[in-house]
Order: C-alpha cells, then structure tokens, then sequence
C-alpha cells in the first residue's frame, strides 16, 4: 500500500489507536515526566501526538509530507501550530532542544547510515530517543508499505550501539495466539514480549 493511499484512508481513529499504541504510550509514560517538551519525527495519522498532548506532554512534530501535514491541520485545528514540514535527516528541522524525540514507523524504512546519522542528530538536540519499529517476528508484511525492513530486534540493537548510543530494548504485540497470553505478559517490559513482540521499542541516550 502506498503511503498517500494509506494517509488517505484515514484508518486511525483515537479510539483504535489508543488501544495499538497502548505499550508505545505506556513506555513513554514511565520515560518522560509529564509536561516535558517532545518532538516527535514524522506524525503520521497524528493521533499519537494528539493522545500524548491530551494526557499533558508538550507535543510538537513534523513529517516530510505535506499531505499528511495538511491532513492533520483539517483534522485537528486546535493543534496546527504543533506541527510543521520537515526532513528526519536535516538537523535544521530540529527547532529547540527537546526532553525526548519520539517515533513510530519510521527508522524501518532507512539505510543502516541513515539510521546512524538520523539517531545522532537526535542525540544531539533531546535527553532521550523512544522509537517502535516492526520486526521479523511480524506476520503480515504487506500492509507496511514498500520498501520496509523487518530485522531482527537484536540487529537493530546493534545499530543503535554503533551509534554511540546507550539503550532499552522492550517489545510489544504478538502474532503468536495473543489472546491467549495473560495481562501481565503482554505488557510491553515482560521478558516474553521482549522475546516474541511482533514491534521492538528502544529508548536510547548518549552518556
């Protein structure tokens, strides 16, 4: 599915969402203290960032495409002056210092330099970098767009490190009878979600 199709189709409600990015949210929640300032680097849907502005961070966010930019300002004209084009890989579009940058989605569809260059820039203007990525745990591929990567959670661990970059691995989801796992271990910091989620979050930092 193309990425235009895709914006277009307007599939993510804050209903659906807050119910998928539930682990995403959760992990920001006990990383980042309420009220702090947040980026995050390409919104997307934007429901995400209207989910975290409502629960009291200090949202604000850019996206390269001037489609989904204009999608989110008809959709939720409250916050237009949150968010603004941009290029994840240009430090001009990181405006301010931020407490934490955050992204879903996104590092997946970037070489293994660009995913160093793009984490040193992050580290350079926020305290911490939170971001989901799908993995080859994932079963159904096709609904990602193209040109998406699916490595193993450990690969991109990797990454991150050649980065120069301390970091947390969790995970999140599972394509594996998820119905039938207990509450307890489907949260996303559980060693069995972190072994079989279908999503791998990381929060990174520089020491």
């Amino acid at each position: 599915m193309s990425w235009e199709k895709w914006i277009k189709e307007k599939r993510f409600t804050l209903y659906r969402t807050a119910i998928i990015q539930r682990s995403f949210i959760d992990l920001i929640l006990a990383e980042v203290s309420l009220k702090s300032k947040v980026l995050e680097t390409g919104v997307g849907s934007g429901t995400t960032l209207v989910l975290l502005e409502d629960l009291g961070y200090n949202m604000v966010g850019f996206d390269y495409s001037e489609l989904i930019i204009e999608k989110f300002k008809e959709r939720f004209p409250h916050l237009a002056d949150k968010v603004y084009i941009g290029n994840i890989l240009d430090e001009k579009s990181y405006k301010e210092k931020y407490e934490a940058i955050i992204h879903q989605g996104v590092l997946e569809h970037f070489s293994d330099d660009e995913i160093i260059k793009i984490l040193n820039i992050q580290a350079r203007n926020s305290k911490k970098i939170i971001f989901d990525v799908p993995n080859n745990q994932r079963e159904k591929k096709e609904d990602e767009g193209g040109h998406t990567r699916f490595e193993p959670p450990e690969f991109l661990g990797k990454i991150v490190s050649k980065a120069g970059l301390k970091f947390k691995r969790f995970g999140r989801n599972s394509d594996w009878n998820n119905d039938l796992i207990p509450e307890a271990l489907k949260r996303y910091d559980s060693p069995l979600m972190k072994k079989i989620g279908r999503s791998s979050m990381f929060v990174c930092w520089k020491e």
